[in-house]
């Protein structure tokens, strides 16, 4: 089968599973590993209207936003940055990461997303860094290319390269925040930053010439290789939740069922590889696993590494 290239950004392993989410769950670990840019545009434009009725409400919430942080109303700038990610993620459900399974985890996402969006735009160095931002987007020129409006390249990029710079400052200072350690175990640094880099990608591919736009994908790491992959030996497993057939490949500890974004063990126990004892597999087998007996560090995954 042809499939594009993903490997796990946990435990090394491949992509073999097909897949219809925009975010791509590892079929040996289980974790959160990376994101589809191509599915994910597929769902944006899968309804015209459905998506301008969305930007016409993301629009207003800003102006009601843009005005509160205009007069130092820090709550009721929350507020609109909480009414627009509930609307975004109620708009365009497969966007939600799919390790936020449940309504706390939702609610408790939420909260972590406007905090964090209300503290930069009152931050006096992040205002700067907007000030900036929007000096550059001004500055884009375009030119007619036929019946269409295209970015000139070089202040396009210009801008573009900004924004890179500062997504990738303020993603590392939110992930060094003990306040958002959640966020870890919710969303992966590196999908986070892929996330708000589609975002800017989304609201600029149209406006770019072929070229360009290829320069972009690729500039942000979207343009990802297909490989030619033969099913791998494995095994049929059912899903805990709501017992679907799962495939799940030899050397599998946890397989992500798309149809109600759980993971289902497919292992739940392992011997030491020290002592000979057994234990129980967490969450998270990618990880080293302390023996409960005597205390050596397991990697189960280890093989796909490399």
């Amino acid at each position: 089968m042809r499939i594009k290239k993903f490997r796990c950004i946990q435990c090394g392993g491949p992509k073999v599973n097909p897949y219809h989410s925009p975010y791509i769950m590892c079929d040996f670990c289980g974790s959160f590993t990376d994101i589809d840019f191509a599915v994910g545009m597929d769902t944006w434009n899968a309804s015209a209207l459905h998506t301008d009725g969305y930007q016409l409400r993301k629009m207003q919430i800003m102006n009601a936003a843009q005005a509160a942080l205009a007069r130092g109303d820090r709550s009721t700038y929350f507020s609109r940055q909480w009414e627009f990610w509930n609307d975004y993620y109620q708009t365009f459900p497969a966007y939600l990461p799919p390790t936020i399974d449940d309504d706390v985890k939702y609610r408790l996402y939420l909260e972590l997303c406007s905090q964090s969006s209300t503290e930069s735009a009152f931050d006096p160095k992040w205002q700067q860094y907007s000030a900036r931002q929007q000096e550059l987007q001004a500055a884009v020129q375009y030119r007619l290319n036929g019946f269409e409006r295209r970015a000139e390249s070089s202040s396009f990029f210009a801008l573009a390269e900004f924004f890179t710079q500062i997504m990738k400052e303020g993603m590392r200072s939110f992930y060094d925040n003990p306040r958002y350690d959640i966020m870890h175990d919710l969303l992966p640094e590196s999908v986070h930053l892929k996330m708000k880099m589609s975002m800017f990608v989304q609201a600029w591919l149209p406006y770019l010439t072929d070229q360009d736009a290829e320069r972009l994908l690729k500039m942000f790491g979207f343009s990802t290789e297909y490989v030619e992959m033969s099913q791998p030996p494995g095994k049929t497993v059912e899903c805990a939740s709501c017992r679907r057939s799962l495939f799940a490949p030899e050397g599998s500890y946890r397989v992500y069922c798309e149809s109600c974004r759980r993971t289902t063990p497919v292992k739940k126990t392992f011997y030491c590889m020290s002592c000979g004892a057994p234990n129980h597999i967490h969450d998270n087998p990618a990880k080293p696993i302390p023996c409960a007996n005597c205390g050596i560090a397991n990697r189960l995954i280890n093989p796909l590494l490399g």
